[in-house]
């Protein structure tokens, strides 16, 4: 049988790929945006330098303080990466969500699972970098490769898994390549893409390391799938890997999160302490408002969590770090673990 062996989550934010003198391009794009989720409802900006103005913002935001926490994350986005490496994996499975990079909107699925032999790891195309705002363009070389290539894909699993979790229920969408067509990116998405550049070196040192990317839409309405069925969907991903009949060693990813593009320290612990504890009521019981925008993307961790029922693995949080960018109170919550 396969064995689910080790588990990793971490956040894939731009700042973690910019230098912090640099952090103040984000902020001057949320300053634009036309309003922020905050505690289940929606806010402009200067509604929310108002609302937060007695939690000190102008401290987090100082140079030695996001210089601290820049030299922070590095350090542990290389720790996690030697982890990967050391792990002896066979198979890393990602979840991951799509900004509309390779999934647009004429067909947009809950969940879709990667099936193909080769996975397109790809730079972006200098007319897709211009599109992209200065604090995301600035950070993009840290989800591309040094140069165009082909992962090695994980289909015979991919196949197993999506025929498991179908007949448990789940009706997956399924694709073996990524499209060219206009307006999408010929290679893999940023939320894959951070785990094989910046913290896979490109699988330099894992050459035989396969790979088996599964979207989960956590962004776009109508059709995000709410918490439970991450949560649920998780569970038939982990029974179908177990189940197949292979030895092979399997680790499982979760990329993205926590609180963003406002933070909120105290949903961040609760659902932390969730996903510790494995208290499924606790998540089934948070309210689907909390979980919109770049927060949505917790969701990644929480179906990685459920992977990893009946493996024996414990969850360890290494760091949890809020990088505060404005006096809104907008940044990346960032957040390191492993299961092991």
């Amino acid at each position: 049988m396969a064995n689910i062996v080790f588990g990793v989550g971490v956040s894939h934010s731009p700042l973690l790929a910019t230098e912090p003198e640099q952090w103040n391009l984000r902020a001057e794009d949320d300053a634009k945006m036309p309003e922020h989720w905050y505690r289940g409802d929606t806010h402009s900006f200067d509604e929310l330098v108002e609302m937060r103005k007695d939690e000190n913002f102008a401290e987090q935001i100082s140079p030695e303080v996001m210089r601290a926490r820049h030299e922070r994350n590095q350090q542990h986005l290389d720790f996690l990466g030697a982890k990967i490496k050391d792990a002896e994996l066979d198979v890393l499975v990602v979840f991951g969500d799509d900004q509309r990079e390779n999934i647009l909107t004429d067909n947009s699925p809950a969940f879709l699972i990667f099936n193909g032999a080769e996975v397109p790891f790809k730079q972006v195309s200098p007319e897709r970098l211009a599109t992209q705002p200065p604090g995301v363009a600035v950070a993009n070389w840290a989800r591309v490769p040094d140069q165009d290539m082909n992962l090695t894909g994980a289909p015979e699993l991919a196949n197993h898994v999506i025929t498991s979790v179908v007949q448990r229920g789940f009706d997956v969408s399924v694709s073996d390549y990524l499209s060219t067509r206009e307006n999408a990116e010929d290679g893999i998405g940023h939320a894959f893409g951070f785990y094989y550049h910046r913290l896979l070196d490109d699988m330099r040192d894992t050459p035989n390391l396969a790979t088996m990317p599964i979207y989960l839409n956590t962004f776009f309405a109508p059709n995000q799938p709410p918490l439970w069925r991450c949560l649920d969907f998780g569970k038939e991903v982990g029974r179908a890997i177990r189940n197949w009949d292979a030895d092979i060693r399997v680790g499982i990813a979760a990329s993205g999160g926590f609180s963003h593009f406002v933070i909120e320290e105290d949903l961040d612990q609760r659902l932390i302490d969730a996903i510790t504890d494995r208290d499924e009521d606790a998540l089934r019981a948070e309210p689907e408002s909390n979980l919109q925008s770049g927060t949505s993307e917790i969701k990644n961790w929480v179906a990685a969590m459920s992977v990893t029922d009946g493996s024996g693995l414990e969850f360890q949080l290494v760091d949890y770090i809020p990088c505060y960018r404005s006096l809104a109170g907008t940044g990346n919550a960032m957040c390191f673990g492993l299961w092991n």
